[in-house]
């Protein structure tokens, strides 16, 4: 029996292809191979693909491609759908990873819908089950890595005292085995979730002691997504905010328990995002602050104009020039789309100032304020933030 796995270089995707590689014939499937394994197909949900030869020879797919920003038509409907509708053909046996709320009637976000979409494909073929796992916790997963930094603060924010469907990935893995050696004892769609259970318990689990939490209003983030409806932390966005609000954990039977006991907090890893964030907001507050204080101080700011060799006109128009262009940078650089292209313009402009000043003031790198010097961490910060996207 020949199982093809897609996505096994993912968080679910690599735990399904550990948990049966010992005991079954394993293919990947992906942009690239599991490291140290050879039976890999090439496949990319992004562009177009070769489904014949993907699909050669295989008996089973289990497909845990997923994404939680991007082209979700592409990724999450069409290519799967495209692949789903060979191995129709071809009598292919499917497990299909979706996610909870995808199975609703109209699903709150575009990730869910994406999801709803194949899932209701594959609904009416007999050698399909589809898989709505809750939000799965793990090590190395994007959702843990984000709640493990978060538990970190010494006083943890909740928006919601509401029990959440977690699952455990080992609960997920375990499923996916017992579906395989028993495909008809299954449901067309089938749930993963664990036992109910308050947040601030799962929290104090991945924490690794019990923690101190503070209630944050649900309509602050509310007002928060209103006025900024592109902000994320992570996995935190506008979209995953609504699905905390319209999923509820009394929707579904639960199939394993308290998900708190299954974590291990000494084998987790943090994320980054909190650091990113705050790296974030401090370069966006010193080029805003920086633009702007260029105008309040302006007699300072002619004075340093004249002093590098600008006449009057020039002085007065570099200032304005800089002050905006200061400005600009220090707003744009929030907005994702353009982050990176923001960030390698602020190192040039850096960099252009600081060859300015060395040519016509360069006693400014002796300053005792550090007027050139501080310039040097803060192209390390942007180079920081330019790496991580």
């Amino acid at each position: 029996m020949n199982i093809l796995i897609l996505g096994a270089t993912g968080f679910i995707g690599s735990a399904i292809f550990h948990s049966l590689v010992a005991d079954y014939q394993v293919i990947t499937g992906g942009r690239r191979p599991v490291e140290g394994y050879q039976h890999w197909r090439e496949v990319d949900f992004s562009k177009e693909n070769d489904w014949e030869a993907l699909l050669e020879g295989v008996d089973w797919v289990i497909n845990a491609i997923g994404i939680i920003e991007g082209d979700f038509s592409r990724i999450q409907t069409v290519a799967p759908i495209e692949m789903y509708q060979k191995c129709k053909e071809r009598k292919i046996k499917v497990i299909h990873i979706s996610a909870i709320g995808a199975e609703k009637d109209n699903p709150p976000t575009l990730f869910l819908k994406s999801k709803k979409i194949t899932d209701n494909f594959l609904l009416d073929y007999e050698q399909a089950k589809v898989v709505y796992p809750g939000i799965v916790l793990g090590r190395n997963g994007k959702s843990t890595q984000f709640f493990a930094e978060a538990v970190q603060f010494p006083i943890i924010p909740l928006f919601s005292e509401k029990p959440i469907p977690f699952v455990h990935i080992s609960h997920l893995t375990e499923l996916v085995q017992r579906i395989l050696k028993d495909f008809d004892r299954f449901p067309t769609q089938v749930f993963s979730v664990s036992k109910p259970e308050p947040v601030r318990k799962v929290f104090s689990a991945i924490k690794g002691k019990n923690g101190k939490f503070i209630k944050i209003p649900e309509w602050a983030f509310s007002a928060l997504f209103t006025v900024f409806p592109s902000a994320s932390i992570g996995i935190f966005n506008k979209d995953t905010f609504k699905m905390f609000q319209s999923i509820s954990v009394d929707d579904y039977p639960a199939q394993f328990p308290e998900v708190s006991k299954s974590i291990q907090a000494n084998q987790l890893t943090r994320g980054n995002d909190f650091p990113k964030l705050f790296a974030l907001l401090a370069i966006s507050f010193i080029w805003i602050f920086s633009g702007l204080s260029s105008f309040i101080s302006w007699d300072e700011s002619y004075g340093l104009m004249k002093e590098i060799g600008a006449n009057h006109s020039m002085a007065v128009l570099f200032i304005w020039l800089g002050s905006l262009a200061d400005i600009f940078l220090g707003i744009a650089v929030l907005n994702k789309k353009y982050r990176k292209k923001m960030l390698v313009l602020q190192m040039l402009t850096m960099l252009v100032y600081m060859l300015i000043l060395t040519i016509g003031a360069p006693h400014y790198w002796l300053h005792p304020f550090g007027v050139l010097t501080k310039n040097i961490p803060l192209i390390a910060l942007s180079y920081y933030l330019y790496r991580e996207g």
